[in-house]
């Protein structure tokens, strides 16, 4: 039960942070939520070039929160609030593979965790309903819940750019 609060405030959060999220933007939340990132890192050096290149790219910002709690004590670093002088790219590199080597989430938690969600849109805190939700969910299903994509309303106004650590 404190798991599907704890994830219930965080849905809660992220819907009043970023209204423009569709269905597979929570979905993505959820997800990194049960399974960390998604991905295994092989290759840390080739790891840590990618977040140097993204980072060289991004738009700083200091108003946006440098962690971000997304449940199961899993946290999304955003780039953009990076202080390198604070965090090196390194250290948050070092992180990011060791959560994605270390997080295993299961199919039953994350089914259970997606109930959560369409508790959470049926009170309309989000910009999309529970018709749009549960038709994402039927084809999501379908294809064997894969890792997904944000939405290109969701890159488009908010450039998501983060690593994924516990904490």
């Amino acid at each position: 039960m404190a798991e599907t609060d704890e994830l219930y405030g965080v849905l809660c959060a992220h819907a009043a942070r970023y209204p423009l999220m569709r269905p597979t933007d929570a979905v993505k939340l959820i997800y990194h939520g049960e399974f960390g990132s998604g991905h295994m890192i092989k290759n840390e050096a080739a790891a840590l070039d990618r977040l140097r290149a993204e980072y060289a790219r991004i738009i700083h910002d200091e108003t946006m929160p440098l962690y971000e709690y997304i449940g199961c004590g899993i946290a999304r670093v955003n780039l953009a609030a990076v202080d390198t002088n604070v965090l090196p790219l390194e250290r948050l590199n070092a992180a990011f593979a060791a959560a994605a080597n270390g997080v295993h989430g299961s199919t039953a938690g994350f089914k259970a965790k997606l109930d959560t969600l369409k508790a959470v849109c049926a009170e309309g805190r989000f910009g999309f309903g529970t018709a749009e939700l549960d038709e994402y969910l039927g084809k999501y299903e379908k294809a064997g819940f894969p890792p997904v994509s944000h939405s290109e309303a969701y890159r488009q106004a908010y450039k998501p750019s983060y690593r994924i650590i516990r904490i």
